[in-house]
């Protein structure tokens, strides 16, 4: 009686923890790119105090790059349905064109935005950018990367 008790508060515990993490899909994965780029936008004002004007140039500009990267989810999508990996060739170009991509929107922000404004979106970047590579974690403050020698 005992193990089928232990077993059952097991198999409990299993299911319970299968599903508190969830889907893994992305809260925003169902708007439209005119949504992404409104609610984007309207962050940016509140943190920026960005003008009339700043607002509708950001709009398009995160509208164009919100369509950018849904074009870009739906073809990786339909490479991982077909089974088809990238080559090192194709993925070079890949990397290297979101690279571009990026420098780009860098430069039509810096053209939006006051010396200012742009300074502290950097800095909203950059934090961003290090929270998405675990680099604000608190437990690995002050450690280092060893490259294992071989």
């Amino acid at each position: 009686m005992k193990k089928l008790v232990g077993l059952l508060v097991i198999i409990i515990a299993l299911s319970n923890s299968i599903n508190a993490q969830g889907n893994g899909k992305r809260a925003n994965q169902n708007f439209t790119p005119e949504q992404i780029a409104t609610l984007q936008t309207k962050r940016m004002t509140m943190l920026l105090n960005l003008s009339q004007e700043q607002q509708t140039a950001i709009v398009n500009l995160q509208k164009n790059q919100a369509m950018v990267r849904q074009a870009m989810r739906k073809s990786m999508l339909e490479r991982k349905l077909n089974g088809k990996t990238l080559s090192s060739d194709e993925l070079f170009q890949l990397q290297s064109s979101r690279l571009d991509r990026m420098q780009q929107h860098k430069i039509a922000m810096q053209k939006i935005l006051n010396q200012e404004q742009f300074s502290k979106w950097q800095t909203m970047r950059k934090g961003k950018m290090m929270s998405k590579q675990g680099c604000n974690n608190p437990q690995r403050k002050g450690q280092q990367k060893f490259k294992r020698q071989s």
